[in-house]
């Protein structure tokens, strides 16, 4: 059992107690020494009530002593705190006693010593301890104020003084362990507090270093004091003994000034330095007095604008799969009655033009349908291996009879030998139908000859194989090569603005990777990387 529960009834703590008692020691071999010298050197009367001169010397002397043996003991690292609080206090009573009766000119200060002992006592030792002390000192009192009655014929007076002595200390002991067991358990408290809020933010801390956002702890000086692992690889890495955010990201800190100046400004996407993200800066303000005034948090802005995106296509293709849905019954019903209007025998010729029209731009608008369709599903993928070549010749075949108004190129060495690939084979098949359908739309409009050319090629020492479709037709507008994979976004006028986008899709969902390189008015390049299915060093 620890010290600390042996004496529970202790209103303080044994470490508290022991501090205390150290400063108790030391003030009272101040005082001891200060009457000793005092006595001797014939700064205080000659006792009254003791004919002999050496012994009250003595006794100062013996306080002193004892007064100096007790702050050498307080100061061992082995003292029992508890302990040596009794034995001090009931010390201090003994000699305190002896000097009021010595000394009848500092009755009075000695009986302010006297209550102040009581006081510590009530403070260091449990009630009845304090109360037994409070009890020997109201004795003294009373014996003191009887023996003036009785030996110096003093007025009864000094009895009503002893009795309001009395009745003072019994109220200062009381109310003294009252206070003091009252701050135990404040103290308690607090220190269940203090462990509840040091768990708190250690779960605070482990919370903000795993945040996908950056985020950035900043004092009134603007030095960082806290930086989590998002933010780091957003700055470039810096070091650890870099705190200036002037220094390690100046673009955030004109921000943050900037800001301060009117935090009403709308904060801009920024790019920094280091790392050449994109950013889009948050600043907080903390209120109260902590060295951390102002919260900086740091968004990816490709990633967020790459969710946003992704949220509204995926709430848009469910409503326009919804509307789709209610489309394709009146629009089969209109390509029905054009196909039993050209069956008709009544029919003029002229007429015919206007049903071929009807039917061109119901397949027209039952492939936008179809996209639509597609981009709602959401379908999941099926990777399976297969040979890479032969499947890009069987495809080349069938887009040369779909579409034969424009000419289609197969460009696949033979060195270039098996290629086993795992991707799901229908998606792929859609992924590179749709560029493919797209090359030959654009190939169209500036050619003189429209053509586009199918090629696969190994990235030697990758494990990776790269398609690309290649058209000649007048590239792509350097504004318009980020927005060409959003849906719905088309320059055509016949295109939907989803077939670039569903590839993109397909691609993601297989981890392929789709881009795209242009020469503005010569060609455009749309290239999907993916693994290949075994490890063959080319």
């Amino acid at each position: 059992m620890s010290q600390t529960a042996k004496h529970s009834n202790h209103p303080l703590p044994e470490a508290l107690t022991y501090r205390i008692v150290s400063y108790l020691n030391a003030f009272r071999l101040l005082i001891s020494i200060g009457l000793l010298y005092s006595f001797y050197a014939g700064l205080m009367s000659s006792p009254r009530s003791l004919e002999t001169y050496d012994i009250t010397g003595t006794v100062l002397i013996s306080y002193v002593i004892m007064a100096g043996f007790l702050t050498y003991e307080s100061r061992k690292r082995s003292a029992q705190s508890f302990f040596l609080a009794r034995v001090t206090l009931f010390t201090d009573v003994f000699f305190l006693s002896i000097l009021l009766f010595v000394f009848s000119g500092l009755a009075n200060g000695v009986i302010i010593l006297l209550m102040f002992t009581s006081a510590a006592a009530a403070v260091l030792l449990p009630l009845r301890i304090a109360l037994f002390i409070a009890s020997l000192v109201i004795l003294v009192f009373f014996g003191k104020s009887v023996s003036g009655i009785l030996i110096h014929d003093e007025s009864l007076t000094t009895l009503v003084a002893a009795s309001l002595y009395g009745l003072t200390i019994f109220g200062i002991a009381l109310l003294a362990n009252l206070i003091s067991r009252w701050s135990k358990d404040f103290r308690v408290i607090a220190e269940r507090q203090a462990v509840q809020l040091t768990r708190l933010e250690q779960v605070n801390e482990l919370v903000i270093r795993r945040m996908r956002a950056g985020v950035l702890a900043v004092d009134s000086e603007g030095l960082i004091q806290l930086m989590n692992e998002s933010a780091w690889f957003l700055l470039g890495s810096p070091k650890a003994d870099e705190k200036n955010l002037a220094k390690v990201a100046p673009q955030i800190n004109l921000a943050l000034k900037n800001w301060q100046v009117d935090p009403t400004v709308e904060s801009v996407p920024l790019k920094l330095y280091a790392s050449q993200a994109r950013v889009l800066p948050k600043f907080v303000s903390l209120p109260g007095e902590t060295s951390i005034r102002v919260l900086i948090f740091l968004e990816d802005n490709e990633l967020v604008s790459q969710r946003s995106l992704e949220m509204s296509a995926h709430l848009l293709s469910n409503l326009s799969g919804s509307i789709a849905h209610e489309i394709r019954n009146p629009l089969g019903a209109i390509s029905h009655a054009a196909q039993l209007l050209e069956e008709s025998d009544e029919i003029a010729e002229a007429d015919l033009r206007l049903v071929d029209i009807i039917h061109t731009q119901s397949n027209r608008m039952n492939g936008i349908i179809e996209n639509i369709l597609q981009l709602s599903r959401h379908e999941k993928s099926r990777p399976d291996v297969f040979e890479l070549t032969p499947f890009l010749e069987e495809l080349a075949v069938e887009a040369q009879n779909s579409l034969p108004s424009v000419r289609l190129i197969l460009d696949i060495h033979p060195e270039e030998g098996k290629t086993s690939v795992l991707f799901d084979q229908s998606q792929l098949h859609q992924a590179v139908w749709k560029l493919l359908e797209n090359a030959m739309r654009h190939a169209h409009l500036d050619a003189a000859i429209p053509q586009v050319v199918l090629s696969m090629k190994h990235l030697k020492g990758t494990g990776y194989c790269v398609i690309t479709v290649e058209d000649n037709g007048p590239g792509i507008p350097e504004d318009n090569l980020e927005r060409i994979f959003e849906p719905f976004f088309t320059t055509h006028k016949q295109g939907s603005g989803l077939g670039l986008y569903i590839a993109r899709q397909l691609c993601d969902v297989n981890r392929a990777e789709i881009t795209v390189d242009s020469v503005l008015g010569s060609c455009s390049r749309f290239h999907i990387r993916l693994a290949l299915a075994r490890s063959e060093v080319f």
